[in-house]
Order: structure tokens, then C-alpha cells, then sequence
């Protein structure tokens, strides 16, 4: 295990991010001799552990970004100087294909989406996992790193002025047992409970109306819409109007078929018990 001499802050941003956190520390242990600012008393400060505070500053494990957030106010650190990082660590454990869609999600003011699967931004962390599991053939490493980055991207849905979301649900996802039946009951009750928002729609497409082979999101832009689709271990982002027009038309006749809120709401309440 690296001591805190033989860290390089230049290689990675997890060294970086724990090296600004340790030198800040130790900065406002000199200026306030009152405090001793060791690790224990930071991590008392954010509701943490010391050994929490400790595999930070190592760069082995960084900080989600409601730590980092708390970190920053604790360390007298200007907003974003870890935030910024963490949010660019999650958009590293994104695939290469979608990290233009990343990037543009946290602009959107409105998402309509058609998924085949529970779409990224309502995935429990069970749920994700078990996704993930299947599609990347049981790299746990990876895993681990993807599933923190996605439960990272949701905090999308928890600022002042979250995006609308508006989502077509394919009524298969919810039948298909993704992790278990206790992984699956959560997630269809973290459904129930993120449509409680009034900016969170869900409306299930039945079985039997006319399959869409893979999932896409429509984003509303400050300027202008993008649309994203997304199949085994291939992705495209795009902006031109032609293509996001074709996607919109697909997703009204979806829609079209799909089961009012209310039904919808009907249904999932159904299934969960499937599953219980």
C-alpha cells in the first residue's frame, strides 16, 4: 500500500483529488493549531470514516459527489474543485460511444426515451449491477466502476430544476427477472416511487404492440435536441435534425400504443407483487 510520499498527484485524477484533500488538510491543520486535523476529525466533520478520509487521499478510492461536495465546505476548498473531478471520473466509466450523450444529459431541460431495459436514470444499484453483469461477462472491476458512475449521473433528477422526463417502458423489462426476484421487486418499486415526482412519467408499452429493436433517448437542449440510441455494445449520439426528427416520430407512434400514466401505475403495482 502507497504511502502519501510516494503518491504522484499526476497519475490520475483519483491521486490528484486526494492529493488536493490531503495537502488542504494538513494547510488548515497548520493554520488551526486549536483542531488537531487529522483524518478521523475530516471525517467527522463530513459523516464519514477515517478510513474513508484515507483511501481518498491515496487515490484509491474517490468520493461520490455528495462527499465531495461536503469536502469541499469542510476543507474551505472553492465549490466544484472536487466536484468537477468526480463528475469527470464518472464520465470515464462511461463506454467511448456514449460519452457525448453523458456529457449533453446534464443540459437537458427534457428527456423522452423508449427503453427495452430500465432506463439508466431509474436503475437501482441491484438492478444495474445484475445488467451489467450479463452484458460485460462478469468483469467486476469494470462493473464496479460503472454501476458507481450511473447511480452518479441520476443526481441529474435531484437538482432545483430537474429535467422532464417522459418514458415509454417496454412491459417485457418488468417481467424479466434482472438480478433476482427481490433485486426486481425493488426496482419496479423505485419505478412507483420516482413517478411520484412531477417530473418523472412513466408509460408502459404492452406485450403484443409492435416490437422497436433497442432503446433511444430524445434530449431537449438550451439549443437545440439530441437523440441517443443504444444496442448490445454499440451507441450513437446525434444532433442533425433529420435523424432526431425520425427518432421523435418513432417515439410518438410508441407512445401512441403505450398505457396511459395511470395504467401504467396500475400495471407496475401488479407486477411487483409477481415478484414478491
Amino acid at each position: 500500500m502507497p504511502g502519501p510520499k510516494d503518491l504522484d498527484p499526476g497519475d490520475s485524477i483519483e491521486q490528484y483529488l486526494g492529493n488536493i484533500v490531503r495537502e488542504q488538510r494538513l494547510a488548515l491543520g497548520k493554520a488551526d493549531p486549536e483542531h488537531d486535523w487529522t483524518q478521523a476529525y475530516l471525517a467527522g466533520l463530513v459523516f464519514s470514516s477515517g478510513s474513508r478520509i484515507s483511501e481518498i487521499e491515496r487515490g484509491e478510492e474517490p468520493p461520490d459527489r455528495d462527499l465531495a461536495e461536503k469536502l469541499e465546505l469542510k476543507l474551505k476548498l472553492p465549490p466544484g474543485t472536487l466536484v468537477n473531478l468526480v463528475r469527470i471520473l464518472s464520465q470515464q466509466a462511461v463506454r467511448d460511444y456514449a460519452k457525448p450523450y453523458v456529457r449533453r444529459l446534464v443540459e437537458a431541460t427534457a428527456i423522452h426515451e423508449f427503453s427495452i431495459v430500465v432506463p439508466g436514470l431509474l436503475q437501482t444499484a441491484d438492478y444495474a449491477r445484475a445488467a451489467m453483469e450479463a452484458g460485460l461477462a462478469g468483469d467486476r472491476a469494470q462493473i464496479t466502476e460503472y454501476v458507481r458512475g450511473r447511480m452518479e449521473r441520476q443526481a441529474v433528477l435531484d437538482r432545483d430544476d430537474p429535467p422532464w422526463m417522459m418514458i415509454v417502458l417496454d412491459e417485457a423489462c418488468l417481467r424479466r427477472e434482472v438480478g433476482g426476484r427481490r433485486a426486481m421487486s425493488e426496482q419496479i418499486e423505485h419505478l412507483l416511487t420516482m413517478s411520484e415526482r412531477p417530473n418523472v412519467n412513466i408509460q408502459i408499452l404492452p406485450i403484443g404492440s409492435v416490437p422497436v429493436a433497442g432503446s433511444f433517448s430524445l434530449l431537449t437542449l438550451p439549443k437545440g435536441r439530441g437523440a441517443y440510441t443504444e444496442g448490445f455494445s454499440t451507441g450513437s449520439y446525434t444532433e442533425e435534425k433529420a435523424e432526431v426528427l425520425q427518432f421523435q416520430r418513432v417515439y410518438d407512434l410508441l407512445q401512441q400504443e403505450a398505457l396511459s400514466v395511470r395504467a401504467s401505475l396500475e400495471m407496475m403495482r401488479a407486477i411487483v407483487k409477481e415478484h414478491q
